[in-house]
């Protein structure tokens, strides 16, 4: 038998969503990455495509995916699937990108109790089949909001969570406005105690490795 999933389409009346539950604001977001730049906004030819993020718009528009914690990025960033073991060269090649917000445009709050009424249950978090939640993110971005605010599916406890912010797609070289942009090598230490509070090694890659005989 094949279970049924609860999360509905958005609404048939659009303007709905006009009421939709709004995030509160945040001081700062963080993002980890293999180039020294926070603003790559992904897209999707279509959002029937097969590939592409969770919240993706079509082209020309795309989405930037933050994280409101140092902790949060790093679980989106190296523990999309469940490891026991992290490489530490892994973490050296990554960036971290502190944004510091001034002020932020109208961010859709996917997790608010609220937003159950319009359709929404967790599913929207963590469903592998991202087609409905890119037909809300498409609804809501035509709604005039500028951004989600969801749970990382990486994070067992559902409590991190994350925005997906959005713009027009493609690599972007300056902030959108409101925000600003601390770019640095991502803190060893720091990454290290994150992954350690959640039965996470790092390891590095062994320089030798010993020959036994069969």
């Amino acid at each position: 038998m094949t279970a049924r999933s609860g999360l509905a389409d958005p609404p048939a009346d659009a303007v709905a969503l006009d009421q939709f539950p709004s995030a509160r604001p945040v001081a700062e977001l963080h993002r980890l990455s293999e180039w020294p730049s926070a603003w790559w906004f992904s897209s999707v030819a279509s959002v029937d495509d097969s590939t592409g993020g969770r919240f993706d718009l079509s082209r020309p528009s795309g989405t930037c995916y933050l994280a409101e914690s140092l902790d949060g990025a790093i679980v989106e960033t190296v523990l999309r699937t469940p490891v026991k073991v992290v490489v530490a060269e892994r973490l050296d090649e990554l960036f971290h990108a502190t944004v510091t917000l001034r002020s932020e445009a109208p961010i859709a709050d996917l997790t608010a109790a609220a937003a159950t009424g319009f359709g929404l249950n967790a599913e929207i978090h963590t469903t592998l089949d991202y087609h409905t939640p890119r037909r809300w993110a498409h609804a809501l971005w035509t709604r005039r909001w500028r951004g989600l605010r969801y749970r990382l599916r990486g994070d067992a406890s559902g409590r991190a969570a994350g925005r997906a912010v959005f713009g027009s797609a493609g690599l972007h070289s300056r902030a959108p406005a409101g925000m600003t942009t601390r770019v640095v090598p991502i803190n060893r230490e720091i990454a290290e105690r994150v992954l350690a509070a959640r039965g996470v090694d790092v390891r590095p890659i062994p320089i030798q490795v010993p020959i036994v005989r069969p």
